[in-house]
């Protein structure tokens, strides 16, 4: 071999070489920080009852990433492992409505485009079914590892930028936002996102719930795009090199309260669906509405958004007065759907609204406790939408 042709595979194999420390890099920064916080934190919301299951949330922290790591360059499969980390579920027309059956989605619009637009609700559904035939089975070690692939595909669809074809801001004049705000920003402030303890269902249906909360997730897209527009303003950042400091410190401001939101949202949603392949596969018996609640909660109204029809559902950790009102945006009362004293625990309550015209209403939740020892107060509000 000649010198000209050593030269040459010397170079080819720096290029390689370079290559692949480049690809690592970028797995290693694909929001590792949230996802191990999220599977390390879901176990908390489980009941005692899956005490085995509870004991391995450093397992399911240290393997939050595999499934990053199992990206494969250049695999265009329908099943590639790239495509189920997101579903640019806005690239759909009339995406509200958007069909939840696979076969159905993909005899509208072909496999090609199914495919590029993102699968993650149907192989999140996957993981889901194989962890219940692992349980089935007494698979520990491979449940150990799909739990943990679960929690992955779980927290990207609690990732707004996960839910949109915008996922970059490279639409809007946001270019880089994705990294900004999925990973740097929580490498500052991943200490201020703290999971509190609540109640967590069993899922009758797994990909409504999975769409359910992928539609909450993309409604904060254009939240963080305005975030990423006032923390430049704010910070005199052009965009251009590494963002300052005072940049991440305006973004935070302007998007922690929906962020911290989404984490303890994502915790509970895990811990439901591992709950669920729980019940699933045989190893529990009872519903999860049996653990009394330890503090007062009101939920997101599911679905959202809705038309005509939506459950809203809230908790009280003791005997209490309720009242739960739903009102427009200028204030004007829509409906009392709970006005009396109610036993502790959990409840739901269906809201109609056919009579009523699309667009945001505002459910308001109001509790005082009735122990003589207590008398809490609480109160929560929630924006719901009705699209018609």
């Amino acid at each position: 071999m000649d010198m000209s042709n050593i030269y040459r595979l010397i170079i080819k194999i720096a290029i390689l070489f370079f290559t692949f420390v480049l690809s690592i890099q970028n797995v290693l920064a694909w929001g590792s920080t949230g996802h191990k916080i999220i599977n390390r934190k879901a176990p908390m919301q489980l009941p005692s009852l899956m005490s085995k299951f509870k004991s391995d949330s450093l397992f399911y922290e240290a393997h939050a990433s595999d499934a990053d790591y199992r990206k494969v360059s250049g695999d265009t499969t329908f099943a590639a492992e790239y495509y189920r980390h997101y579903l640019d579920i806005d690239e759909y027309p009339n995406f509200y409505n958007l069909p939840r059956n696979l076969d159905s989605l993909i005899k509208l619009y072909g496999w090609d485009t199914v495919k590029s637009r993102g699968t993650n609700p149907w192989f999140t559904k996957y993981f889901l079914d194989s962890l219940t035939a692992q349980l089935a089975r007494g698979d520990s070690i491979k449940v150990k590892q799909t739990a943990s692939d679960l929690g992955h595909y779980v927290a990207d669809g609690h990732q707004p930028l996960h839910c949109t074809f915008n996922y970059d801001g490279q639409f809007t004049g946001n270019n880089g936002i994705h990294s900004r705000y999925e990973t740097t920003l929580l490498d500052y402030f991943q200490s201020q996102i703290v999971i509190s303890p609540a109640s967590i269902q069993y899922v009758s249906s797994p990909i409504d719930y999975i769409f359910e909360y992928i539609y909450y997730s993309q409604s904060f897209v254009d939240s963080i795009m305005l975030a990423d527009n006032y923390a430049k303003t704010v910070s005199g950042w052009g965009g251009s090199g590494t963002a300052p400091a005072s940049y991440y410190n305006a973004l935070w401001e302007r998007t922690q309260s929906f962020t911290k939101d989404m984490f303890q949202r994502a915790t509970v949603a895990l811990a439901s669906l591992w709950y669920t392949a729980y019940v699933n596969a045989g190893l529990l018996s009872i519903t999860i509405e049996s653990v009394l609640p330890e503090e007062y909660s009101l939920s997101q109204n599911y679905p959202n958004p809705f038309n005509p029809a939506t459950i809203i559902k809230y908790q009280l950790p003791e005997d209490s007065r309720v009242n739960l009102s739903i009102y427009d945006l200028l204030g004007r009362e829509a409906a009392t759907l709970v006005n009396e004293v109610k036993k502790m625990g959990s409840f739901e309550v269906e809201w109609n609204a056919s009579n009523l015209s699309s667009g945001v209403y505002i459910c308001r939740f109001s509790a005082i406790g009735l122990a003589s020892d207590s008398k809490q107060y609480f109160t929560d509000v929630k924006k719901m939408l009705l699209v018609r």
